[in-house]
């Protein structure tokens, strides 16, 4: 792992992570909410092997990039410009894992045929918890969703505490998150490596406070206005059925955005299935690029 970071034209700090190959095709990971730079599959052998270069950035308000307000997705197609620019990056493929979908979805949107293949994992949709979700989520999630797009001051006040449980005890956090979802997702939790994962990242992501959670759900919550439908490259989404925090519903809506989407279910599946199975999803971003298949 490489961390790295850099200033931003209007002076923020913007940091990521680097694994894998180093000379290898570059991919831009978007990590869940909450997240930062070290949430990633904790694979990096493979993903040298695969001779990925995985690039995964904090967002603002996140890990050690800077927060500011009225910070969106424009501002983050702007903060990932001047990274692509600064990392001389071509062509490149993008991941979105969770609450990192519409970020993922938003460099589509900005890049166009630069990026090579979209995969969307167990991502959020457009209207999540408002439009989609009812009454398939939790009535806490649903509440703290709709706080975030309704009251954001109130659901910060009521976001700090837990913030500060996932800096000081990812323990305690992690077994709230366990009692929430089904046994699949137990059973990739209780594993040491994922794990340890959790801890290194947890205490990471929250170090600024609760306010990039709760500016992220209401994002998610949002209709995004991006435009998508003209996007020429392959999309993979992938979602579990037994998801308990991204209700599937969400997969056909994201496929609604990009008529060429292929869609994969995978029964018996809960939200976390991207570190069981890294090596599938790993695949699917490093395929052959569709300039390629085309002329091919």
């Amino acid at each position: 792992m490489d961390e790295r970071s850099m200033q931003l034209p209007d002076g923020r700090r913007l940091a990521w992570a680097e694994y894998g190959d180093p000379f290898g095709y570059p991919v831009i990971l978007c990590h869940g909410v909450p997240g930062s730079r070290r949430q990633v599959p904790p694979f990096d052998a493979l993903t040298s092997e695969r001779h990925a270069r995985l690039i995964v950035p904090d967002r603002a308000g996140y890990g050690l990039s800077d927060n500011v307000r009225g910070w969106g997705l424009v501002q983050w197609q702007r903060d990932m410009r001047a990274l692509v620019d600064h990392l001389r990056l071509g062509d490149f493929a993008v991941g979105g894992v969770s609450g990192g979908a519409p970020f993922a979805c938003a460099l589509v949107a900005e890049f166009g045929e630069r990026v090579s293949r979209l995969v969307l994992v167990s991502g959020v949709a457009p209207g999540y918890g408002l439009q989609i979700g009812p009454p398939t989520l939790r009535r806490l999630e649903l509440l703290v969703v709709q706080m975030s797009v309704r009251a954001p001051r109130l659901a910060r006040l009521m976001m700090e505490p837990l913030a500060v449980v996932a800096a000081l005890s990812p323990r305690t956090w992690l077994a709230a998150i366990s009692l929430m979802v089904g046994e699949s997702d137990r059973a990739e939790l209780a594993r040491r490596d994922i794990h340890d994962m959790f801890f290194d990242d947890l205490p990471r992501a929250v170090r600024q406070g609760a306010s990039a959670i709760v500016r992220d759900l209401a994002i998610a919550a949002s209709d995004w206005q991006l435009r998508l439908h003209e996007y020429p490259g392959a999309v993979e989404i992938v979602q579990g059925c037994d998801d308990r925090i991204v209700p599937a519903d969400c997969a056909s809506r994201l496929a609604f955005l990009f008529p060429q989407a292929s869609v994969r279910l995978l029964t018996g599946e809960g939200h976390f299935f991207v570190f069981s199975r890294w090596g599938e999803i790993l695949a699917a971003l490093m395929a052959r690029r569709w300039r390629h298949e085309q002329q091919g």
